[in-house]
């Protein structure tokens, strides 16, 4: 699932300046999408949403009919994800060499961030997340 979205990323790359939205990626079926985005430094985020979701918070807002998701929606948890991100990278034990694939010291799983509290931020943004809403 994500590395089709990469591959989505590198053929919409030509056309796209880094630091933008790039929307829907991929969509699985009625229920999976994949969303994503890419920083100003090339890093890429996708964001993967169940269209099933929670239910509404509110008698209110249950009677609004949600079709989708409009690519504005995200874009919180994208800008949420991204400084989540760059505290992360300030850490000063943070080695993000050893995530690289192509530089990988063969410390960490590849690719893979173990730091708990960028995984607790994610699971917050993950969380409170609600369509055009700030976080």
């Amino acid at each position: 699932m994500l590395n089709s979205s990469l591959d989505i990323f590198e053929a919409r790359m030509p056309t796209k300046t880094v630091g933008h939205d790039f929307g829907l990626l991929h969509a699985l079926d009625e229920r999976i999408a994949l969303y994503g985005w890419v920083t100003n430094t090339g890093v890429k985020l996708v964001i993967v949403v169940d269209m099933e979701g929670r239910p509404a918070p509110t008698v209110e807002a249950g009677k609004m009919a949600m079709l989708g998701l409009r690519t504005s929606d995200l874009n919180s948890a994208f800008q949420a994800l991204q400084a989540a991100y760059i505290k992360l990278l300030r850490n000063p034990f943070y080695m993000p060499d050893d995530h690289d694939p192509k530089l990988a010291r063969g410390r960490s799983a590849l690719g893979e961030i173990s730091s708990p509290r960028f995984m607790k931020e994610v699971q917050r943004i993950g969380n409170v997340w609600q369509p055009g809403a700030p976080l």
